[in-house]
């Protein structure tokens, strides 16, 4: 089976979403995945089986519109940008979605959030985000500095002002805080407002760095942040626990599903309850190494059990399969066994056959 996975992800290192890319296209067997620009040439040949938008707005669009013209079942995976955008009744994601054979996102709760929106079960599959597990992972070992790391490129939604103002409040209390927001510059007039944020605070940083160099980044981080607004289950969090460290991430929706899992680290964090941001770093800055080993022993059994990028690839395969299967084409979408299909199909294919 052949994959066009339409993205605008492709010449991006910095951004996550390429991070994401690269390990769907390392980790699925017996799938052959081509990776197609969301602007630019999408002539393809062979053509493929299935065509795959990630994201319903970066790729979906593109992906619908190759879709169409080759006849071919469409499959979308969500980002946190597209459930904010359809929650808001952006009408172009809304098209996508309601013309995909298949939509898949990091967990239930964003399809049971769509479907009030819907007139029809939508054919929704939840795919947790997975992360591999370096062999040589370990906690940065302590040394009286709160090294604090925040992924994220420059764009509203990462809401960088809120991490700023955390970190001032911290180093007001009297916590040695050095952040490190590490991301491309995405939103220009809210990247300088953000330059012009921290020029009174030396220990606050701004750099880009490509995928390949995130470890290292991680490696001197003690705790990774997420301020965001929204998001669709993020890699940043994952990534972080992987490599050993703490995380701090504002309790939204994706945040909130993902650190309320069966052996998640704690770190959801309201904005108001400074005194909560406090208390919490000053336990990570009181770590002993033997503390901090227990820590990422746990973290990493949490993404061994729920977290597996070999899993992820064989649900995302799952859906591939249960596209092709349930329509020759989008016309058989409206079938009343689309979802079932969507949600079912691909695994039974899969683990019962193989993939064709």
């Amino acid at each position: 089976m052949r994959v066009a996975l339409v993205t605008n992800a492709i010449d991006q290192p910095t951004r996550g979403n390429h991070t994401t890319i690269q390990r769907w296209i390392g980790h699925v067997r017996g799938v052959e995945i081509v990776a197609v620009p969301a602007l630019g040439d999408q002539r393809l040949d062979p053509v493929p089986d299935v065509v795959h938008g990630y994201h319903a707005l970066h790729g979906g669009v593109a992906a619908m519109e190759l879709a169409r013209r080759l006849q071919k079942p469409l499959v979308v995976s969500l980002g946190g940008t597209d459930l904010w955008a359809c929650l808001q009744g952006d009408a172009l994601a809304w098209e996508v979605l309601d013309y995909a054979a298949c939509v898949t996102g990091a967990f239930p709760a964003f399809g049971e959030m769509l479907s009030l929106y819907f007139d029809r079960d939508l054919p929704y599959a939840t795919v947790p985000r997975g992360v591999p597990i370096p062999d040589a992972a370990k906690p940065r070992a302590p040394d009286g500095e709160l090294r604090v790391l925040l992924p994220a490129g420059l764009r509203p939604v990462k809401d960088h002002v809120l991490a700023i103002g955390i970190a001032e409040r911290l180093v007001a209390r009297g916590l040695p805080v050095r952040l490190l927001m590490l991301g491309p510059e995405m939103d220009r007039a809210y990247a300088q407002r953000v330059r012009d944020r921290i020029k009174p605070f030396p220990w606050i940083r701004i750099e880009e760095r490509g995928f390949d160099q995130m470890a290292a980044a991680y490696a001197d981080a003690d705790v990774v942040w997420n301020t965001s607004y929204h998001e669709g289950g993020s890699n940043a969090l994952l990534e972080a626990v992987a490599h050993g460290c703490a995380v701090f991430a504002r309790d939204i929706t994706g945040n909130h599903e993902l650190l309320n899992e069966p052996g998640a680290p704690e770190g959801l964090f309201d904005p108001k309850d400074v005194d909560g941001a406090e208390a919490y770093h000053r336990r990570i800055l009181a770590e002993t190494p033997r503390d901090r080993a227990r820590r990422v022993a746990k973290g990493h059994d949490w993404l061994r059990k729920l977290h597996d990028p070999a899993e992820e690839a064989r649900r995302l395969v799952g859906r591939h399969v249960a596209g092709r299967v349930s329509a020759d084409g989008h016309d058989a979408v409206a079938r009343p066994d689309a979802a079932l299909l969507c949600r079912r199909a691909g695994d039974d294919v899969y683990d019962q056959q193989g993939v064709p």
